[in-house]
C-alpha cells in the first residue's frame, strides 16, 4: 500500500470526548420531550415554530407511531394506497368531525413488517384493543394527525396514545445514536485512527436520527463492520440482516462484503445474513400472513415519481428516467454499480467502506423520491475514512449542512416566512444542484481513493 494511504498514528485518547459526544443526543432528546405537548404529538403552542422546527418534526414520528398503534390494535397491514391527507395540516378538526367510515380492512404500512416490533414499543404497556384509535385517526394521514391540538378529553386520550408511541421511538433512536458514537469511538480495527465520531453530533445527523428511525439500521451497520474487522463473521452477518430488515439498503452492500471476505469467511457471513433474514420474514408470514408481509414491500417498490419533489430528476438527471416504465433501467444501473464494486477485492476494510459508500451514492442519486435523512446511512462509512482522508470529513460536514438546510430550514421555516415565491423556487433549485455536486463529488473521490489504494497495494 502506498504511503498516501498508510494509517496515521492513533491519536491520544481523551476520556472526556466520548461522554461529551454522547451527551449531545441525550440533551436533544430531552429538548424534544419538553417541546411536545404532554397529551399530543404536536409541539406546545408557546414554542415559536422557527425554533421548534430546528429540533423536532411531528410528521414522520406520527407516521411511525400510527403504524405501531394499528399493529398493537391487532390490525393487519397491506393497504396499498396512502390515506389522503388534509391540505392544511392545521385543519384536521373538520376532517375528524366529519369522518363516518368504519375501519378499513387493512392499514397502510410503507416499511417492512419487522419494523413493527420497533413501532409498537410505546404501546406495550396498554392492552391490545381493536378500538385503540378511532377510525378517523387509525386510517388517517400522519400530517394532519401529528399537528392536531386536542380539543376535549376524548381527543386528549386518543392523542396521548400516539404521544407514548412517539416518546418511545425518540428514546430508542437516542440510544441508537449514542451506541453508534460508542462503536465509532472504539474504532473498527484495533490500532487504526479513531473515526470522526463527532460527525454524528452535527445538526442534521442528530435531527434526522431522533426524528426518523434510520439511525437504528445505521448503528447496526456500524456494528456489522466492527464485528467484521474482529473476524466475528456470523455475528456481523446477523447485524447486517437485522439492519436490512428495517431498511433495505444494507442488502446492496452484501455482494461487496462477500467479495471482501472471500469464500470461507463469506459462507459464514452469508449463512447468518440469509438465515436471520429468512427467519424474520418467515415469522412475519406465519403471524401476519403472506399478503400483509408482501404488501409493504410492494408499496416501497411502487413509489411514483412526483414533480418538484426535490429529487435530481428534471435538473441533473433526465426526467424520463424517473418514470415507472424506466424502473428496470434504474435497477440495471444500480446492479451494475454493485457488480463493479464487487468485481475485485477491496483494499482492506477502508476499501470496503469506500466501495459501499459509492454503492449508496448511486442508490440515493437514482431514487425517485428524496429523503434528507439518508445522510445518516453514510455515518458508519465516512466517519472511519475521515481521519485517513480529511476531504471525506469535509464532504460529510457539507452534506449534513446542506440536507439540514433543505429540511427543516428551507422546507418548513423559510417556506412559511419568506414572502417571495420566486426566491424560494431559486433556493430550492440551487440546492438540488448543490446536493448533486456533493453526492457525485463524494462518489468520484471515493472511486479515485480506492483506485489509488488498489494500485499501491498491487504495484
Amino acid at each position: 500500500m502506498s504511503a498516501t494511504y498508510a494509517p496515521p498514528p492513533a491519536p491520544t485518547s481523551r476520556r472526556w470526548v466520548t461522554p461529551a459526544l454522547a451527551a449531545v443526543p441525550v440533551v436533544w432528546c430531552l429538548a424534544v420531550l419538553v417541546l411536545m405537548r404532554p397529551d399530543a404529538v404536536a409541539a406546545r403552542e408557546a414554542i415559536p415554530f422557527e425554533i421548534k422546527w430546528l429540533v423536532y418534526d411531528e410528521s414522520d414520528l406520527t407516521a411511525l407511531a400510527l403504524r405501531g398503534a394499528n399493529a398493537h390494535a391487532g390490525r393487519l397491514p397491506g393497504r396499498m394506497d396512502e390515506p389522503e391527507g388534509v391540505d392544511d395540516t392545521r385543519d384536521f378538526a373538520p376532517y375528524l368531525d366529519g369522518y363516518e367510515q368504519p375501519l378499513a380492512d387493512r392499514y397502510y404500512l410503507e416499511y417492512p413488517t419487522p419494523t413493527l416490533a420497533l413501532f409498537r414499543l410505546g404501546f406495550l404497556h396498554r392492552p391490545r384493543d381493536p378500538n385503540l384509535l378511532p377510525p378517523a385517526v387509525a386510517d388517517g394521514q400522519q400530517f394532519g394527525i401529528g399537528f392536531h391540538h386536542p380539543r376535549d378529553e376524548s381527543e386528549r386520550a386518543t392523542w396521548s396514545v400516539l404521544h407514548d408511541g412517539v416518546v418511545a421511538i425518540v428514546v430508542v433512536m437516542t440510544a441508537s445514536l449514542v451506541a453508534l458514537i460508542l462503536i465509532l469511538r472504539r474504532g473498527y480495527e484495533p490500532g487504526d485512527p479513531r473515526p470522526w465520531a463527532w460527525l454524528c453530533v452535527l445538526p442534521g445527523a442528530v435531527f434526522f436520527s431522533l426524528n426518523r428511525f434510520d439511525i437504528l439500521p445505521a448503528m447496526l451497520t456500524a456494528a456489522g463492520f466492527a464485528l467484521l474487522a474482529r473476524r466475528c463473521d456470523g455475528w456481523s452477518g446477523a447485524a447486517f440482516a437485522v439492519a436490512a430488515l428495517l431498511k433495505v439498503y444494507p442488502v446492496l452492500l452484501a455482494p461487496v462484503i462477500l467479495r471482501h471476505l472471500g469464500v470461507r469467511r463469506g459462507v459464514v457471513w452469508a449463512v447468518a445474513f440469509g438465515g436471520v433474514g429468512l427467519a424474520a420474514m418467515g415469522v412475519s408470514v406465519a403471524t401476519l400472513g403472506r399478503e400483509s408481509t408482501e404488501g409493504p414491500i410492494r408499496v416501497q417498490l411502487s413509489r411514483d415519481y412526483v414533480e418538484k419533489s426535490w429529487t435530481l430528476y428534471g435538473a441533473v438527471l433526465p426526467e424520463w428516467l424517473a418514470q415507472k416504465e424506466q424502473s428496470n433501467v434504474r435497477l440495471a444501473v444500480l446492479a451494475a454499480a454493485v457488480l463493479l464494486a464487487a468485481a475485485t477485492r477491496p483494499a482492506g476494510l477502508p476499501g470496503l467502506l469506500r466501495r459501499c459508500g459509492v454503492v449508496l451514492v448511486v442508490f440515493v442519486v437514482l431514487a425517485v423520491f428524496w429523503s434528507p435523512q439518508w445522510i445518516v446511512w453514510f455515518l458508519p462509512l465516512l466517519a472511519p475514512l475521515a481521519p485517513r482522508r480529511r476531504w471525506v470529513g469535509v464532504a460529510a460536514v457539507l452534506l449534513d449542512a446542506v440536507n439540514y438546510f433543505n429540511f427543516p430550514v428551507l422546507f418548513w421555516i423559510l417556506w412559511n416566512t419568506v414572502q417571495s415565491q420566486d426566491v424560494l423556487d431559486v433556493l430550492a433549485a440551487a440546492m438540488i444542484w448543490v446536493r448533486a455536486a456533493l453526492w457525485l463529488g463524494l462518489a468520484a473521490g471515493l472511486v479515485y481513493d480506492e483506485w489509488r489504494a488498489t494500485r499501491g497495494a498491487t504495484g
